[in-house]
């Protein structure tokens, strides 16, 4: 009988080994979506029915401001297959995510611009938002990011090969 590829210990994608695999627990996610829970509190408390309008308004703004920037850098992407990304809502790959596999370096390359290109456009915005669309624009902005840079992070010593992300894992494929 056949095993499926996902529970195979030395799965093999084209000429690519399997290094690590990270499984990601409920609990990580149920901290995750209480963050944003703390943050909508916050601003209700603080704000009130202003602080729940600028929560709503500032996760659309901050999609915004990252697909913008993802055009923007893959204007100088050769490879199509690289330009292929789509928007879900599958935690904690919520946002911005590749279609398909990708290589770590571009990887963590687009997550370096989206996080600091993003902060510079919302920096720019200061002057003329409220204070609780800023605190609410930063924060999303930063929830979005942290469990993609975090992942850049774990895969730091590993130099080149390809990032698979589904609903429930990421799996770093080496050539």
């Amino acid at each position: 009988m056949r095993q499926p590829l996902a529970s195979q210990p030395n799965a093999t994608i084209y000429q690519y080994q399997l290094v690590k695999r990270i499984s990601i627990r409920m609990e990580l996610i149920y901290s995750y979506f209480l963050i944003a829970g703390i943050l909508l509190a916050f601003q209700m408390l603080a704000y009130h029915m202003d602080g729940l309008f600028s929560w709503l308004i500032g996760f659309a703004i901050v999609q915004v401001v990252h697909l913008s920037i993802l055009l923007l850098t893959f204007i100088r992407v050769d490879e199509a297959a690289d330009r292929k990304w789509v928007w879900r809502v599958t935690p904690p790959w919520i946002g911005f995510k590749p279609a398909n596999d990708i290589k770590l370096l571009l990887f963590r390359r687009v997550h370096r611009h989206l996080f600091w290109i993003g902060l510079c456009a919302i920096a720019l915005l200061y002057p003329w938002i409220k204070e609780s669309l800023m605190i609410s624009v930063v924060s999303w902005h930063l929830w979005l990011l942290i469990p993609k840079l975090l992942l850049s992070f774990t895969f730091r010593k590993q130099k080149e090969g390809l990032l698979r992300l589904q609903a429930w894992e990421a799996s770093f494929y080496k050539p």
